[in-house]
């Protein structure tokens, strides 16, 4: 027994309950205006989101949006700290999300209309797994975010999940419900 414990690796960071270093790979940690930016964007986004939903300018409303706006931005804001999270972003990445809104509508057409063709039918459409060549990049915080936005932005349309992301061979494997093949 003693020999097995000898032989297993330390543990590579605290374990749970253990404090932990702040900032990223020895950076120091984020000045506070750094942070009162991260809530504003944070705010900003969840008060977009708020006025989409509720469909509303009336000023009560408003007020109880940014209210609740301001309570989920600082809870992101502290989560994301409290995780040691970086996110980097390019503004060009932004760009090509334009193009998002008519991948939806394309992919919302062909679910509906492989459910009428299989209703109509009674065979059910031919779905399967694609390997997508995609650029793996690295660790750094710009890599990282360039990875979640990519699995968000592909799995975001109806006919598409993305399962994962193969380092090694720079693909990335997405479920497709109904597949052009």
């Amino acid at each position: 027994m003693a020999e097995e414990s000898a032989r297993q690796p330390a543990p590579s960071g605290p374990l749970a309950g253990e404090p932990r270093q702040r900032g990223n790979r020895g950076q120091p940690e984020p000045a506070a205006r750094h942070r009162a930016a991260t809530w504003l964007a944070w705010w900003v986004l969840l008060m977009s989101l708020w006025v989409a939903v509720d469909d509303s300018l009336q000023f009560d409303e408003l007020l109880a949006g940014a209210g609740a706006a301001a309570l989920a931005a600082l809870a992101a804001e502290i989560a994301s700290h409290q995780a040691a999270t970086r996110f980097e972003i390019r503004v060009g990445w932004l760009v090509r999300a334009f193009r998002l809104p008519g991948e939806v509508a394309h992919d919302t057409y062909t679910v509906f209309a492989a459910l009428a063709r299989t209703l109509a039918t009674r065979r059910p459409p031919r779905g399967g797994f694609t390997e997508l060549p995609v650029r793996y990049g690295d660790d750094t915080p710009l890599g990282v975010t360039r990875r979640v936005l990519l699995t968000g932005a592909y799995s975001l349309a109806p006919n598409k999940f993305v399962l994962g992301m193969d380092e090694e061979r720079d693909v990335m494997v997405v479920h497709e419900l109904v597949t052009d093949r």
